[in-house]
């Protein structure tokens, strides 16, 4: 009879420590929308930089050139859009515009602060008529050449 004394007693130790163990309840799991998606890591933005320069007879109301070309008549307007992309405190952009002798025409600057893409724009005119000849505007950036876009005038 000791044996059946031993399975007396082991039995229910067994049964109360099945009970105990499913008693104990597991966390339900995370919804599938929080486990599997990342939460959104911000981005760092862009580097400043000058992607195109255009030259024109007009611009568009986002400070874009609205009639491209690059023979001007000698009583036009000629302008030029500097178009950048990322982003910094300050930046100091200038357009050099040029005569084809070298003779330095006109300069212009502007300090912009940009967020993300952007115009800039710069223009020159003349009360009296443009010599024919080649010309050039040279952008730069902080004072170094970001660019440059050749034009002629016609008579």
């Amino acid at each position: 009879m000791p044996g059946h004394r031993r399975l007396t007693l082991a039995l229910p130790l067994a049964l109360a420590a099945l009970a105990l163990g499913g008693c104990k309840k597991s966390a339900p799991p995370p919804p599938e929308s929080e486990a599997t998606t990342p939460a959104p890591t911000p981005s760092a933005p862009a580097a400043f930089e000058v992607k195109t320069i255009e030259v024109g007879k007009g611009l568009s109301a986002d400070k874009h050139i609205s009639n491209p070309t690059e023979s001007f008549g000698p009583h036009d307007t000629i302008y030029v859009s500097v178009i950048t992309e990322g982003a910094a405190p300050s930046k100091t952009i200038t357009a050099r515009w040029t005569f084809q002798s070298g003779q330095v025409v006109k300069e212009g600057t502007e300090i912009i602060a940009p967020t993300g893409p952007a115009a800039t724009e710069f223009h020159i005119a003349k009360k009296t008529a443009w010599p024919a000849g080649k010309y050039k505007v040279e952008i730069l950036v902080d004072s170094s050449s970001a660019g440059t876009k050749e034009f002629e005038v016609k008579k």
